[in-house]
């Protein structure tokens, strides 16, 4: 039975009071289901001024290498440089003709005439933490390297809860969903993940869970995805009967967001997209196949179905669970061995299923499809273990759909892969290339707890070219 409200009081149809708050209280990784859509439907208008692209894409979805994947063994290889900066891979064409990658990237190697290739990202923090901070935020973590793993209501927002706050779309579904989990440490939660000082009320949605299970599917809201809809308009009723209890919720926090948005609450979880897009156990088994039988894979294939059913921008996080090495793209040891078994061919096989699904369909015009993570890696193999370190002096991200213009690099790497040699970008113009094409002013002001005015970002869009 759905578990929905307080002791003591049982409805006609067999549901406690207790139950009944629930509907309003559910949290959601940190989303109340009475909050997730008491927000303006308004996005920032459009105008010509803004430059190029802006505005092109409805949606975005991040697909986040966490650990940090390597330039010199994906995108941007040096097979002229000694043996241990090139490191141990050869190097494929790209159907750009100009351009090559490292040997095991041959399904993005496809891709490249479809995509835009940044290498010259740069920025100055050394560990996960703050680097993911600023690529999440835009700002520059301003504590220690032990501070950034305690989340904090008064962190800067993820760009994704901005957006929520800004133009969070007008349909049921949630404007910004994580999947499956948080990037976190033993003991904490790192910073930069969630709403920080807009409050929980913009925290994403966390998808939670192993998507790659075989009947994988939400089960946390709750509402069964596959239930019948007419059972799911029942239940309405009980927006009569919480208004009954309106004595018992005074005291309570959450008493008048459940009065504005019950309706509205129950209508995320009765949606009918919603809940196909959260039941992944009825998806055809070859699609399942396309993307790849694996965590990473399935939960882009999760975050491409929310999409559809009108998240704004989902974040696919690559978890460290994933392989025998547990440790993602954080390749201290093992560089050459974890790549080619284990993590370039799951995010090939993955981005290539997302953006040939996209294309082919016509999305890929109106979504922005975003490849990053927090660095790079180092030049230098650390030959006592086959590895390679932290690296934030240099990394790359790729961009693609909505618009952009495929088959071009924008900026350049020095000969070993080690520094920008040509227009040098960092966290905050990666930021406002985002909120650029989503149609928001990267510099928009928002207000602090304290009223203060903050900008989205001090950062600027990077000058890709647009068709």
């Amino acid at each position: 039975m759905l578990s929905l409200l307080g002791p003591g009081f049982r409805t006609a149809q067999g549901v406690s009071r207790r139950e009944m708050i629930r509907i309003g209280g559910l949290s959601m990784g940190g989303v109340g289901l009475n909050h997730l859509l008491s927000q303006p439907a308004s996005a920032a208008s459009a105008t010509s001024s803004h430059g190029p692209g802006f505005g092109r894409a409805k949606r975005a979805i991040v697909l986040y290498l966490s650990g940090g994947h390597p330039q010199h063994d994906m995108f941007d290889p040096k097979p002229d440089a000694p043996a241990e900066i090139r490191g141990e891979f050869g190097t494929i064409e790209t159907s750009v003709p100009t351009l090559r990658f490292g040997e095991h990237c041959p399904l993005s190697a496809k891709l490249m005439n479809q995509m835009a290739l940044v290498r010259s990202m740069n920025h100055t923090h050394n560990d996960h933490g703050r680097g993911s901070y600023w690529m999440f935020t835009g700002y520059m973590y301003p504590g220690s390297v032990p501070d950034v793993n305690s989340m904090s209501r008064q962190d800067m927002p993820h760009m994704g809860s901005c957006l929520a706050k800004i133009a969070p779309g007008s349909g049921p579904m949630f404007p910004f969903i994580i999947v499956p989990h948080r990037m976190d440490v033993a003991g904490g939660r790192r910073a930069g993940q969630f709403a920080g000082m807009l409050g929980p009320k913009f925290d994403p949605m966390l998808t939670g869970g192993n998507p790659n299970e075989d009947n994988f599917r939400l089960d946390h809201i709750p509402l069964v995805p596959n239930e019948d809809p007419g059972v799911i308009r029942r239940r309405l009723g009980l927006v009569d009967q919480l208004n009954q209890q309106v004595d018992y919720l005074r005291d309570q926090a959450l008493s008048q967001s459940l009065k504005d948005n019950q309706v509205k609450a129950l209508d995320v979880v009765g949606s009918e997209a919603v809940r196909k897009a959260v039941d992944l156990s009825v998806v055809d088994s070859v699609v399942r196949e396309k993307y790849g039988r694996n965590l990473f894979g399935q939960s882009v294939l999760l975050g491409r179905r929310l999409l559809q059913a009108g998240t704004r921008l989902v974040q696919c996080n690559w978890q460290r669970a994933q392989g025998k090495n547990g440790f993602a793209w954080d390749t201290h040891w093992n560089n050459f061995s974890a790549l080619k078994e284990e993590l370039i061919p799951a995010f090939d096989q993955a981005f290539y299923a997302l953006m040939t699904d996209l294309a082919q369909t016509g999305e890929l015009a109106e979504t922005l499809v975003v490849v990053a993570s927090e660095f790079g890696r180092s030049p230098k193999v650390t030959l006592k273990n086959g590895g390679r370190e932290h690296w934030p002096e240099l990394y790359n991200v790729l961009l693609a759909g909505a618009g952009i213009q495929g088959g071009q690099v924008y900026g350049a790497s020095d000969r070993l892969g080690a520094y920008p040699a040509e227009n040098p970008v960092g966290p905050a113009d990666f930021v406002a290339t985002i909120y650029h094409m989503l149609g928001i002013d990267p510099h928009t002001e928002l207000r602090d707890p304290q009223d203060r005015p903050f900008q989205l970002t001090k950062g600027n869009p990077f000058p890709l070219q647009m068709t």
